[in-house]
């Protein structure tokens, strides 16, 4: 069975697909106003950052069925500026080639274009008034010149190939790729329940006087309301005894809920001294508390993550009144969830 990916630029990638899909579907059946929405809502694929984001093929495809949709319709510029758009992704691209030479032919009054539509298929005929008559069909997805040649007459019609096994291929892709997109959806929403249930059962097992839980997306910061180092790495009293209980706390919630603990020394810029960069003060603060985090449970000091933050990033505005609460360390701790499956089959291609 195929695994799914919590990669957003491959669920991306899945969605614009089966938009696709759909939209070759109803080209094929001849209904253009649906693939013309169905186009429409997939917004602009070339744009800055766009066509390297959801695949350079995609794009075109998605613009080359634009093209042929304003060609059936007879939207003419619409469906030069749309083959235009390809060939700046695709220089050498052969179906905006073809189609842009039509187009240009019907401009300069040679060929006349009107759609002809027939039951269950789709076609555009342009013709000369008295001669050669060339179409623009949907064929297996993509445009194809026909030239009925000299004396062809307004029979020649180019007309799609809406086979039966054709359109049941595609219907099993647009399947599958409905049925991994859900998947994806589906494991996305389990994952950040799972995840705001562990980030609750954090905040509540750590809260304790003196310390402010501060709950973020997707993690729990703790910070002590006073400093907890008077001077240099020599930790007060009420902050050893802090940092003890809150170990112990720890020790009992990683049984339940796995964490990743991540210690954060912080210190205050002094005259003369590096005004930002981390300093050694506040890595050994870090150091520190991590033994009185270890000291009276079952954590090791290799369990913790020990940082040094910025000077300029204390866990309170950098004011000389908040500076002996900024002696200090602040705990961030963040809830261990399974890692991202790996993308197993490729996405079916069109």
């Amino acid at each position: 069975m195929s695994e799914v990916t919590d990669n957003p630029v491959d669920a991306r990638a899945l969605h614009l697909q089966l938009a696709v899909s759909r939209a070759h579907s109803a080209a094929r059946t001849g209904d253009l106003d649906l693939a013309a929405r169905l186009l429409d809502e997939l917004g602009e694929l070339d744009g800055p950052g766009e066509a390297g984001g959801v695949g350079r093929a995609t794009a075109v495809a998605a613009l080359n069925l634009r093209a042929k949709v304003h060609a059936q319709r007879g939207e003419l510029p619409e469906a030069d500026a749309c083959w235009s758009r390809v060939e700046a992704l695709a220089p050498d691209d052969p179906d905006a080639a073809a189609g842009r030479r039509t187009l240009a032919k019907i401009a300069a009054g040679r060929r006349h274009a009107r759609p002809v539509v027939h039951t269950g298929r789709v076609a555009v005929i342009a013709g000369a008034l008295a001669a050669t008559v060339v179409g623009v069909a949907l064929i297996g997805g993509a445009v194809k010149l026909i030239d009925g040649g000299e004396g062809g007459g307004s029979g020649a019609v180019a007309e799609a190939d809406n086979g039966s096994e054709r359109l049941s291929e595609e219907s099993r892709r647009a399947d599958e790729l409905k049925a991994r997109l859900a998947a994806i959806e589906g494991d996305r929403a389990a994952d950040a329940e799972q995840r705001d249930s562990a980030l609750d059962e954090v905040a509540k097992s750590l809260a304790m006087p003196g310390v402010e839980i501060r709950r973020h997306a997707g993690d729990v910061q703790l910070v002590f309301r006073t400093g907890v180092f008077p001077y240099d790495s020599v930790i007060g009293p009420e902050g050893a005894e802090a940092l003890t209980e809150i170990g112990r706390r720890l020790a009992d919630l990683a049984a339940g809920t796995p964490v990743e603990t991540t210690v954060v020394g912080h210190s205050v810029a002094v005259p003369g001294g590096a005004p930002s960069g981390g300093s050694v003060v506040a890595l050994n603060r870090a150091r520190v508390a991590a033994q009185y985090l270890a000291q009276d449970s079952d954590l090791r000091l290799t369990d913790f993550r020990l940082v040094s933050a910025d000077q300029r990033r204390g866990p309170f505005p950098a004011t000389a009144a908040n500076a002996p609460r900024n002696r200090t360390v602040t705990l961030l701790i963040t809830p261990k969830g399974p890692p991202p499956t790996p993308w197993g089959d490729p996405p079916p291609r069109f």
